[in-house]
């Protein structure tokens, strides 16, 4: 197994292969890559083009745009990646795309591609990568008749099972939450039924006013207590007659 082409090198050292059919492009990543101190810089408006000069000069690293013809960036990065290509299949490929898809990404690590950048692009996002690139240790392993990146499927795999199984989750989720929502509806229901759910709200009483209702209860339960004494107790004129005839 193989470090790749780019590894513990400085990016002042690096020799770069832009590849990309929009001219306007080109001359802007040109112009990030340039203000790196880069030792060179090559850009191609043709994957084919690009591929002959690197056949006769390698690079130490590619950067390469997808949708292009007559050979697009997958194609090349397929070629490149062969046995039979060497030294060129340990080339870094660094693709540059503005159609980034979950599944367009997987792909593309699974080909053999190091780094994919989504347009519009930033310099500094560019550098980072560039400088990533001299630290990064994962080795190119010979896959049948290709070169990959050695781990890069088990990685993918494992993102591949997580994704399904988030999936499932959604699915029962999905599935589940109307039987939860009805189930809930009837449950609404019978408490409705009982009387549970409508029961009218205690409200607060001013205090003032049931201060003033209390003295009027006491004043009320005074007067009654007195009406009570007086109906119990005999009156003067009746002591008064008692007491003359007792004389006589």
């Amino acid at each position: 197994m193989e470090h790749h082409s780019a590894f513990g090198l400085d990016i002042e050292s690096l020799d770069i292969v832009i590849v990309d059919d929009s001219k306007t492009i080109l001359t802007m990543i040109r112009s990030m890559i340039s203000a790196l101190k880069v030792a060179r810089v090559r850009s191609f408006d043709r994957g084919d083009l690009a591929l002959h000069a690197i056949l006769q000069e390698p690079p130490n690293v590619i950067l390469t745009d997808l949708a292009m013809s007559p050979m697009s960036g997958m194609q090349l990065i397929k070629l490149i990646r062969q046995q039979t290509m060497e030294p060129l299949c340990f080339i870094p490929v660094i693709v540059i795309t503005a159609h980034a898809t979950q599944a367009r990404v997987a792909q593309l690590f699974e080909i053999g591609a190091h780094h994919v950048l989504a347009k519009p692009l930033s310099s500094a996002v560019l550098q980072n990568r560039l400088r990533a690139l001299s630290s990064d240790r994962r080795v190119m392993r010979l896959d049948g008749d290709r070169y990959v990146i050695d781990g890069m499927h088990e990685v993918l795999l494992e993102k591949q099972s997580r994704l399904k199984s988030l999936e499932k989750a959604r699915e029962f989720h999905e599935q589940v939450l109307p039987q939860a929502k009805e189930s809930q509806r009837e449950a609404d229901e019978i408490l409705r039924g009982l009387d549970v759910c409508e029961e009218e709200p205690i409200r607060a009483r001013p205090f003032a006013s049931s201060g003033m209702r209390i003295a009027e209860h006491l004043r009320e339960a005074k007067v009654r207590e007195d009406k009570s004494k007086s109906a119990s107790r005999p009156s003067s004129k009746r002591y008064a007659g008692v007491s003359r005839r007792g004389n006589r």
